[in-house]
Formats: structure tokens, C-alpha cells, sequence
């Protein structure tokens, strides 16, 4: 009886210890676990430093994480539009410049195993994106960045250096101006008589948080590099990159500037050019936390090779205060799943009233018209000619009006509008903040105000407008 016991005993013992090794899953496959100094596993083959840089599989699998950590991988492709499933892994009809795909191997085709790389606008983009450098697919780099979701994927943003091949591009942390992506030297003091060069604007920028907006307007001086967006009669403004020769070392994104005299453009009136020498005012954003440029919506030409005709150059240097922009152009700014839309002409009061989608609408799909708030103001949702329209979506988790490509929006109130303020939900899937895309418009006239989530692009549908909750501020 005891042999039989004991044999028993052993059996069991054997099959609990080979069951348990094939059990346990390997330390890789705990997200966080180990006791790695960035929180990853152990196992890793680098440790994020210059010296010995992070693979794509240290934190992938192994879970590392940190910021301005150096990561060496082969560049494989790009993402073309909003989501990683669509990636592409060649660089052939590559149009994305805001984005590449790293892996271990450079013939990678899986998007299992590739991190998306958030390129910011700068040497690093110019350098490394597949649009201009197709003979960069399948080539080994570093990259310094900080370790972030991106598309929804672990991924690699704010990166502030890159190395390809012998060359370096940006600034490498740990080495003068390192840290900040920005090279050159600093001038002026951004005022009418003493304005910032392309160097001081986007250190100034980078002093602000992700797509926080200056309190104050600054003058920026320099030369066109190359245009992204020509001035058009549809939208009336352009958007280029500056710099003090010209070159793009150093180079500052002006970002939906107006003309001359802090007015929309007009057919027959002279477009930018490279090699323009102009002056700009605006105020400056730090957009995502990756890119600086003047904020839209602020910016203005106030002259072109000495030229200013078509206007004032915006009259006493007061910059920031509102008096060198007229009430028929609004602010915008973002900030996370705030959407914050501004008269700069106007100074806000206490009054207040507020919209929640909820209490006007029940049924899930609704379409959206009209909503009249119990102070009389007005709320008017348009498609603009699009097919779809605003719409009101409700489930167990969620309740909003969505608005979509150039739909729009007006506010028509009882007084003067001085701020409104947009609560938006997240896209889970796609993990993007539903505020609208970065080139919606907002005018002013009189007592109305009307939002444009502007979109131009030759297909896709940009990013949605989905509001929770409205807060109207009057002016006093």
C-alpha cells in the first residue's frame, strides 16, 4: 500500500513539474514585468542608450520603456493614412511624411512586429520618411525618441535624433542644444522691431506643452524654405517653412497664415514663393508635443520682401492682446479631448450655458439639426454638402454628436460669443481624440460663430468631431 502510495505520489510530482515548465509563460510575454531598470524583463539585448540601444523586440516583447531612449531597427514602410492595418511595407507610392515603420529585420511584413515612428517636422523628417527617401527602406538606424502609443501600437514618438548610415540628423540627447531636435543659434527678442528668427521661434515653442497655444503673438523673421500649402482663394491662407537662409537647417512651419494686413488671400494677389524674405506674426503651438509652428488661426503676414501692401502691418506692436486681429477670425486649440474655440476681440464674462448632447437627443443614429439652449441661444449643425451629416450615437458607454468632414457648426447667441469649449470622446479603436481635424476653421460675425471641421484631402474622411458636452462663454 505505501509502495503503491509512493509511486503515486511521484507520478503526480513528475507531471506537476513538467506541466508547470510548459505552463509559465517566458518573462517576454509579461507586459512590465522583470525587474529591468525601465520596467521591462531582463532579457532585453539593449538598454536604451546611445551606446547600446533598445531592438524592437526589448520593447515589444520584452516590455522597455522610457524617454529619449535610442532604438536600433531596420526602417520597413510607412503607415498611409490613419490606421497600422493599412501599412505598406515598400516605399513605392509612399506620400506619408509624418511616419515610418521599424522592426527587427528588415524584411519584416507582419504588423505584429513593427513600431510606428512618429517623424516631427524638421531634419529628422526630411531625413528619414520614405516620400523622400525611398532608398531608406530596409536600411538600419538609431532613432532617439520616447517609447509612446501610436496608432495604436506601442510606438516610437517626439524623436529628436536619427543616424543613417554615417550620417546624423537633429540634435542627440546628451550633446549641446541635445534634447530639444533644434539646431542654429537663437536671435531676436519676437517683437516688431526685433523679431525672432526660425531658430528662436521653435525654441520658444518647445517651452510649451503638447498643443498648448502662447498667451501672447510674436514677430518671426526669415526666409521661405519651401511652401506646403500655397495661398488659395478656397481657404485664403498658406502654410510654409521659414529659416534665416533659406535652408532647411533650423527651419520653422508658419501654419495657415493669412495675408497681408491679416487678410484672406484673393485671386490676383501675389502668392509665396521660395526664397520670399517675409515677416510673420502669430502665436506659436507645439502641436502634439512634435511639431512647432505658429497656431492657425493667429498668424498673418505682415510683409513680403519689405512689401505691405494690402493692409497694415498690424498696427502698435501689441502682440498678443487681440488688436492685430480682427473678430472675424477665431482662435482654435486642442488640448487632449478639449476642443477650445476663441474670439480674440472680445474679453470673456461669467455667464455661461451649457449643451449636452443627452438631454436633446435619445435615439441611437438621430440626425442633427437645430438645438435651441434654454437661454435662446442657437445651435445649427449643417453637413455642408457632404453625405454625412451630424449625427447623435448613443450606447452603454457612450453619448455624442458626431460631426464629420466640413460639416459645420454655428453658434448663433443672445450677446457676443467669447469662448467655447468642446468635452470630445476617444475613437478606441483607432486610439485618436475625436476633436475635429487640425484644419478646421472658425469665423466670427457679430453674434455668430461658425466651426468648418475643414477637410481637403483627395481621399479618407480626416478626424471626427465628437462632443460630449458644449460650454458657451459670453463676453462681458
Amino acid at each position: 500500500m505505501k509502495k503503491i502510495f509512493f509511486s503515486m505520489l511521484v507520478a503526480t510530482m513528475t507531471a506537476f513539474t513538467f506541466t508547470s515548465c510548459e505552463d509559465v509563460p517566458a518573462a517576454y510575454e509579461i507586459p512590465g514585468g522583470g525587474n529591468g531598470g525601465n520596467g521591462g524583463s531582463t532579457e532585453t539585448v539593449g538598454n536604451g542608450t546611445a551606446e547600446n540601444p533598445y531592438t524592437v523586440e526589448d520593447i515589444k516583447k520584452h516590455g522597455a520603456t522610457g524617454s529619449n531612449v535610442f532604438v536600433k531597427a531596420y526602417i520597413v514602410g510607412f503607415v498611409p493614412e490613419k490606421a497600422i492595418d493599412d501599412a505598406k511595407f515598400t516605399a513605392e507610392g509612399c506620400e506619408a511624411v509624418s511616419n515610418v515603420l521599424i522592426a527587427a529585420s528588415a524584411d519584416e511584413t507582419s504588423v505584429d512586429n513593427v513600431m510606428p515612428v512618429q517623424l516631427p517636422v524638421g531634419d529628422v523628417r526630411n531625413a528619414i520618411n520614405l516620400k523622400d527617401n525611398p532608398a531608406n527602406i530596409k536600411q538600419e538606424v538609431v532613432l532617439c525618441g520616447n517609447i509612446e502609443a501610436y496608432f495604436g501600437k506601442t510606438g516610437l514618438k517626439s524623436v529628436v535624433w536619427a543616424k543613417l548610415g554615417d550620417k546624423e540628423f537633429g540634435a542627440k540627447p546628451g550633446t549641446e542644444g541635445g534634447g530639444t531636435g533644434i539646431t542654429g543659434t537663437p536671435k531676436g527678442t519676437g517683437t516688431k522691431d526685433d523679431p525672432f528668427n526660425s531658430v528662436a521661434a521653435n525654441t520658444e515653442a518647445a517651452k510649451l506643452a503638447a498643443n498648448a497655444v502662447s498667451e501672447q503673438g510674436y514677430y518671426i523673421k526669415g526666409k521661405v524654405v519651401s511652401v506646403k500649402e500655397a495661398f488659395s482663394a478656397q481657404y485664403g491662407n498658406a502654410s510654409f517653412y521659414i529659416s534665416d537662409d533659406g535652408k532647411a537647417d533650423g527651419q520653422f512651419l508658419v501654419f495657415r497664415s493669412l495675408y497681408l494686413g491679416n487678410q484672406k488671400w484673393t485671386e490676383g494677389q501675389a502668392n509665396i514663393q521660395v526664397g520670399d524674405e517675409v515677416v510673420v506674426y502669430g502665436k506659436l503651438t507645439n502641436y502634439m508635443g512634435n511639431t512647432l509652428e505658429t497656431a492657425q488661426n493667429t498668424t498673418y503676414l505682415v510683409s513680403v520682401n519689405g512689401k505691405t501692401e494690402g493692409g497694415s502691418t498690424g498696427g502698435e506692436d501689441k502682440p498678443g492682446t487681440g488688436e492685430d486681429k480682427p473678430a472675424g477670425n477665431g482662435n482654435i486649440a486642442i488640448d487632449g479631448t478639449t476642443l477650445t474655440l476663441s474670439n480674440p476681440s472680445v474679453q470673456a464674462g461669467a455667464t455661461t450655458v451649457e449643451m449636452v448632447p443627452g438631454d436633446f437627443y435619445t435615439e441611437n443614429g438621430t440626425e442633427v439639426t437645430t438645438i435651441t439652449l434654454k437661454d435662446g441661444t442657437k445651435i445649427v449643425f449643417d453637413a455642408n454638402g457632404e453625405k454625412n451629416g451630424p449625427k447623435y450615437y448613443t450606447g452603454a458607454n457612450y453619448s455624442n454628436i458626431r460631426v464629420y468632414k466640413n460639416n459645420t457648426i454655428t453658434f448663433e447667441g443672445h450677446k457676443a460669443i467669447a469662448k467655447i469649449e468642446f468635452s470630445c470622446d476617444v475613437d478606441k479603436n483607432k486610439n485618436v481624440n475625436c476633436v475635429g481635424n487640425e484644419t478646421a476653421t472658425v469665423v466670427i460675425d457679430g453674434k455668430k460663430m461658425v466651426y468648418t471641421n475643414v477637410f481637403k484631402e483627395a481621399s479618407g474622411g480626416g478626424v471626427q468631431l465628437r462632443i460630449t458636452k458644449i460650454v458657451i462663454t459670453y463676453a462681458k
